[in-house]
């Protein structure tokens, strides 16, 4: 095992890796990362519902990841990962059953803050997009965020992160007492900001102030930050433009692609207005989000390096 990095941190820096592969990459350019300012990474865990259990994938492979991150000087923070076709359950339905999923989520849960323990991992966060698991249930959420809480402390001793996913229908109020980070997820680019600037600028002003509406008192997180210039995305994406005549008949096929200076400019709004509120960021960094060799990443090594 590869302790972490003991060099002190201001703020969070970091890129959201959802799947191996994506973490690969990213270790392949580990130079580029450091020299991006990049100071943490968040590694997803696949899991998937097999029978009445709930399992993960590539447990070796990702400890592997964590040492390899840990060596090169930049620290780690784990997530468990259903947001993926894999998963089992349809998200859209109501097999997503909330607590029963929830329950079969714990002990799995609970051995991996147990490996975020022995491996030094700055972070954990339990699950990727609860809301995945809770058809229409949002109280399901928060009793399992509570019922788990103490337990995640006997084992690890890291900052405990709980996400809250930034949608349609706004920000979710959930019972995240005693989380060291409320992160938001779902925040990002769907047209160029010269297009449309105020619901660019709009949107990122509302989830900052979401955040301190429903979670007072709470440190924050922006995750999973994205632009997608496409067009290799995930292919299960409903926002995908492969998908767009059906999820989103009304839009056009381009709607939820950027231009490349549009994500360089929607970064550089969005950290401007975001900077002094929260105590860091995940950027997206996987198909169809990569910043790297393009505009987008000159903006985001200026800001990642404010204040050295």
């Amino acid at each position: 095992m590869v302790g972490p990095p003991q060099t002190a941190i201001d703020k969070y820096k970091g890129l959201w890796l959802p799947f191996l592969n994506d973490a690969g990459i990213a270790l392949n350019e580990v130079d580029n990362l450091r020299a991006d300012g990049v100071n943490i990474v968040s590694l997803g865990i696949s899991i998937y519902l097999d029978g009445d259990v709930i399992k993960d994938r590539d447990r070796a492979e990702i400890k592997k990841m964590v040492n390899e991150f840990h060596r090169n000087g930049i620290r780690t923070c784990l997530v468990l990962n259903p947001g993926h076709p894999e998963f089992g359950i349809d998200p859209f339905s109501p097999e997503a059953s909330g607590r029963p999923l929830f329950e079969r989520l714990t002990p799995l849960a609970l051995e991996w803050a147990a490996i975020c323990e022995k491996y030094g991992v700055e972070m954990f966060c339990p699950a990727n997009e609860p809301q995945l698991m809770a058809y229409q249930k949002e109280q399901d959420i928060s009793d399992w965020a509570q019922q788990i809480l103490p337990r995640l402390r006997e084992v690890y001793t890291g900052k405990l992160v709980f996400l809250a996913q930034y949608t349609a229908e706004g920000l979710p109020r959930y019972n995240l007492a005693g989380y060291d980070y409320v992160a938001i997820g779902g925040v990002g680019a769907d047209s160029d900001v010269d297009q449309m600037p105020w619901r660019t600028e709009e949107k990122i002003e509302e989830t900052l102030d979401s955040l301190r509406t429903l979670y007072p008192g709470h440190r924050y997180l922006y995750f999973g930050v994205v632009a997608f210039t496409g067009p290799d995305f995930y292919w299960w994406e409903p926002i995908a433009p492969a998908n767009m005549r059906e999820t989103n008949p009304n839009l056009p096929s381009d709607f939820f692609l950027v231009s490349l200076e549009g994500q360089a400019k929607f970064y550089d709004v969005f950290f401007s207005k975001t900077w002094d509120g929260v105590d860091g960021y995940f950027i997206g960094a996987y198909k169809g989000t990569e910043y790297r060799d393009k505009p987008a990443e000159e903006v985001i090594r200026n800001w990642f390096h404010t204040g050295d």
